[in-house]
């Protein structure tokens, strides 16, 4: 497939551009520099210039892709205008240019955000409107929440649920990449929305049964 990906030289990006690349496709990722452009070009992808906070930027980053993935994230200095609005930005150009295939990249309690940390809620409620807007849109999405990120080596087995709870609901960010690149691979998927963390069944599996 021809995948762009948006937040592609974040932590979960990196590794997802990496396992796309091995997958065979046709890979494009969205930076907003000329030095970010370079070093995702080592990674065998392709590079353009655009920035989910600006919606005019996307229609060209956008056109002949099959599929797009948002897996950017504000890291809390910019939550509604990227993890809310970007969010948005991307799916009325996915719908505007044609490409029917989205994969959002969500966060665990984006469906229950009162029942977040205190200190999240603000986002949680951010990427809660943005996975609303997304779910009701028509195009064929798959929204991913998983746990607690982390940076322990991937495993390449996760849970999937809907109410995970407390700090052990954690997943690696390289988990979380497989979970994205295997997603776009199996149909299922399509309109499923849920939370994952670690756990004992492989990711192709897991996903089989949703």
């Amino acid at each position: 497939m021809k995948i762009l990906v948006a937040g592609s030289r974040g932590a979960v990006g990196r590794f997802l551009i990496d396992k796309l690349v091995a997958r065979g496709h046709d890979v494009t990722g969205m930076v907003r520099s000329e030095s970010q452009r370079d070093d995702l070009l080592q990674t065998g992808a392709r590079a353009t210039l655009a920035d989910v906070s600006r919606k005019e930027t996307l229609d060209a980053a956008m056109a002949g892709q099959d599929a797009v993935v948002f897996a950017a994230g504000s890291k809390g200095k910019a939550v509604e205008a990227v993890d809310r609005d970007g969010a948005i930005h991307l799916c009325d150009t996915a719908k505007n240019v044609g490409v029917r295939r989205l994969v959002l990249l969500s966060s665990i309690y984006a469906g229950r955000p009162e029942q977040g940390p205190e200190n999240l809620r603000r986002y949680l409620h951010a990427k809660h409107e943005a996975d609303a807007y997304v779910a009701a849109s028509g195009l064929d999405y798959t929204i991913l929440r998983p746990g607690y990120l982390n940076d322990e080596p991937g495993t390449g087995k996760i849970q999937t649920g809907d109410a995970f709870d407390g700090t052990d609901a954690q997943i690696s960010r390289e988990d979380v990449a497989e979970v994205i690149a295997a997603s776009l691979a199996e149909p299922g998927t399509i309109g499923a929305v849920f939370e994952f963390i670690n756990g004992e069944t492989p990711v192709a599996e897991a996903l089989a049964r949703l």
